[in-house]
């Protein structure tokens, strides 16, 4: 395969030097780093608050992109404090990276930047990583779509930033050590790539056999189903208002955009006092809709069929779990990750993350890939 790849990590939250002393001993760049890399990075939020995020990344002789997280996993390893690092390293391929501010004008931003990109690159990329952030204002799917339109659909695989508190206050992209609150992050991957992208998602049993069609909406805000308010509608069909209002990890939205690609979940994030519904992504008029269930034993299932899926050996697996998934697991927040390391053994290589959404492209009824953003579900992009 064109791409191999170096797991190191570490526990060491607090001492950068013992932190970076174990990560370069874990990757032994001079004996395993070919002509071109780039790191991924998963960690907690602490990691940069000590120095250790941006001590190591100093340390490093390529550049690394990542997000925070509530729980990783890579190689042998798994815990809500570890530092994952997962290295892409190539002799053929070749990897760029680059950074774009997310505030009001952030279209422009995207435009402008992926502008300056395409007349610095002389070939295509096969692939973006997308590291987005977590912000209130500005929905990713906002985000996605710009920068959908900016790269003329050049497929985009990634995650949206998290981490352990409630309010999320610390959930921020990492760029060679720097944690941004408002930046969204991009790693290119430019070259022959052989790639594949799959979701885990609710089992088709978990669904409700009832659908129903989106009549009304304004992006995220889900507006009238089957003409009616959209708020009067989920009433209609079994939920309370307090449901709908503190619907995030509890209420999972069933989306079929009918185009051919598979239904995508949303999340239920609150309800407005004119009847509204806002959602963790696009709701489109006409698409339908139907009420999911997510549990323990649908998660880890769904991620135990994907995995079996798309085993390879020698492949490099990249997975981003939604955090609501993550909340379902109770106090075995690991399960899923640990059920990705059963699976993967010593066959593949990968690095798991919890995260606040996935991106992740599905493959259209002409047999393109389309890019998506999804809740509830574990994103995977397997590359060789």
């Amino acid at each position: 395969m064109m791409i191999k790849s170096i797991i190191a990590t570490t526990m060491e939250i607090d001492d950068p030097k013992i932190a970076v002393e174990e990560i370069l001993s874990g990757l032994e760049i001079e004996k395993n780093l070919k002509k071109n890399s780039i790191g991924i990075v998963s960690c907690f939020s602490e990691f940069s608050e000590t120095g250790v995020l941006k001590a190591i990344c100093d340390a490093l002789p390529f550049e690394c992109i990542g997000t925070t997280t509530c729980i990783s996993a890579a190689g042998n390893e798994i815990d809500n404090l570890l530092f994952s690092l997962l290295v892409l390293t190539s002799d053929e391929i070749e990897f760029k990276t680059e950074i774009i501010p997310i505030v009001d004008d952030f279209e422009k931003n995207i435009e402008t930047t992926m502008a300056e990109f395409r007349k610095n690159t002389k070939e295509k990329p096969a692939l973006f990583l997308g590291y987005f952030p977590l912000l209130h204002h500005i929905g990713c799917d906002m985000i996605l779509t710009a920068l959908d339109k900016a790269t003329d659909g050049i497929p985009v695989f990634g995650t949206v930033a998290v981490d352990h508190k409630n309010d999320y206050s610390t959930a921020q992209t990492i760029y060679n050590g720097v944690a941004y609150r408002d930046r969204l992050v991009l790693g290119a991957i430019i070259g022959e790539v052989d790639m594949i992208f799959e979701i885990a998602s609710i089992n088709e049993d978990n669904i409700r056999k009832q659908k129903a069609i989106i009549t009304e909406s304004n992006g995220n805000i889900l507006i009238g189903v089957n003409g009616k308010s959209a708020i009067s509608y989920l009433e209609e069909i079994g939920l309370t208002k307090a449901e709908i209002a503190t619907g995030l990890g509890v209420i999972p939205l069933i989306v079929d955009h009918k185009d051919g690609t598979k239904p995508v979940a949303r999340a239920v994030f609150a309800a407005t006092p004119d009847g509204h519904v806002v959602c963790g992504g696009a709701m489109p008029v006409g698409a339908t809709l139907a009420l999911g269930r997510v549990d323990v034993n649908d998660v880890l299932s769904t991620t135990e069929t994907t995995m079996k899926h798309l085993m390879k050996k020698d492949s490099i697996i990249l997975s981003y779990s939604c955090v609501a998934r993550y909340l379902v697991l109770g106090a075995d927040v690991s399960a899923e990750g640990e059920k990705i390391q059963d699976i993967a053994g010593n066959e593949i290589s990968f690095i798991y993350t919890c995260c606040g959404g996935e991106i992740c492209p599905l493959l259209d009824a002409n047999g393109n890939w389309k890019n998506y953003f999804h809740n509830y579900t574990n994103a995977f992009c397997r590359l060789g």
